[in-house]
């Protein structure tokens, strides 16, 4: 997975880059079709804004979070994508299911 990091009015920091990559594992252990991360730290209204998009394989996740504290808005984007990805996979697996119910064992493919 590449990540990709932009910074609008914030310096990134190592210890910064070190949060974010710690975090992005957790995506990791859900999906490994993940090719690309594009994150965006900001500073809006004295608020830290940091934002995400992520790429897997033609689908992209957006998300947006903002809090006085940098680190806790980068843990809220995480849990924010973590909660669209998985909501994303379990759709998937339901399509699978969905299709596999409509096929009978007494009757062929063509007579249902």
């Amino acid at each position: 997975m590449q990540i990709t990091i932009t910074n609008d009015g914030i310096k990134v920091t190592g210890a910064l880059k070190q949060h974010i990559d710690d975090k992005f594992k957790r995506l990791e252990r859900i999906t490994s079709k993940t090719t690309a991360v594009h994150i965006t730290l900001s500073l809006e209204n004295l608020q830290q804004v940091a934002k995400a998009l992520v790429n897997e394989h033609g689908i992209e996740f957006y998300a947006r979070s903002e809090s006085e504290d940098l680190y806790s808005a980068i843990d809220a984007l995480i849990d924010k994508l973590e909660l669209q990805i998985n909501k994303h996979k379990k759709k998937e697996k339901e399509k699978r299911h969905d299709k596999s119910e409509n096929f009978d064992i007494d009757k062929g493919p063509d007579e249902i």
